[in-house]
């Protein structure tokens, strides 16, 4: 986002809509298309619109809400977008997307517990959301709980084989536990869907390493590093 972008997202977050960006799109159903939509800078106008527009039902405020919450998140603005999700939530407590969401944030603050406590939520509402048990997996991960994380990893790659930060994660976890073949096995996968996944080439290279693979782990190592100068920080 650029600097005129930042700009007129902390004016819509603080309730302020300019009055040129009103009136360009100013129906409830454009707003909503914005709102929607992919465009970091056109969602916070959408979805600020709704929200301050006073004349929205609870079911499209919670969409506004947890729609602006995301793009807070693509922004890094981590804190703002928790509580974007809270608003969603008060506004539609029913939303598994809004619990999952909100869980994926407090992860990226290291607040593991409370992730899970969202990702348990959200699959009350949605068992077989597997951005839920790939987020839910991914605390129990950093809480050392490895065999739950893989148990729920695999269940999200069984409702969507086609994510590889999923076969990546459990690739790590399967490491941690010196599951080295399964890792690798992983790892294979997850470049196969993303061949720039930067982490999958460096735990398939430290557990090739551990099989005694020294030239291979070397080589995946070294690609790693490539794409990602600072994989090994992860």
């Amino acid at each position: 986002m650029g600097m005129n972008g930042r700009v007129l997202a902390f004016l819509l977050i603080a309730g302020t809509v300019p009055t040129g960006a009103a009136k360009a799109q100013s129906t409830h159903d454009e707003y909503l298309a914005w709102c929607r939509g992919a465009d970091l800078d056109r969602k916070m106008l959408g979805c600020s619109a709704l929200i301050n527009s006073g004349q929205e039902t609870p079911e499209t405020l919670a969409i506004a809400y947890l729609n602006r919450g995301n793009a807070l998140v693509d922004n890094g603005q981590i804190d703002l977008a928790i509580q974007e999700y809270d608003q969603s939530l008060k506004n539609n407590p029913l939303s598994a997307e809004a619990f999952c969401r909100r869980g994926m944030a407090f992860e990226r603050k290291a607040e593991f517990d409370r992730a899970v406590v969202d990702c348990d939520n959200a699959l009350k509402l949605d068992p077989k959301n597997p951005k839920a048990l790939a987020c839910r997996g991914y605390a129990h991960s950093h809480k050392k709980e490895f065999d739950g994380a893989i148990e729920d990893y695999t269940q999200a790659i069984a409702l969507d084989p086609h994510d590889a930060r999923t076969f990546r994660l459990r690739a790590s976890a399967y490491r941690e536990k010196a599951q080295y073949d399964l890792a690798i096995q992983d790892c294979d996968q997850a470049i196969k869907l993303d061949s720039d996944d930067a982490v999958a080439y460096y735990v398939r290279g430290l557990s090739k390493q551990k099989k005694g693979d020294k030239s291979g782990g070397k080589a995946d190592i070294a690609k790693a590093k490539q794409l990602d100068p600072k994989v090994d920080q992860q």
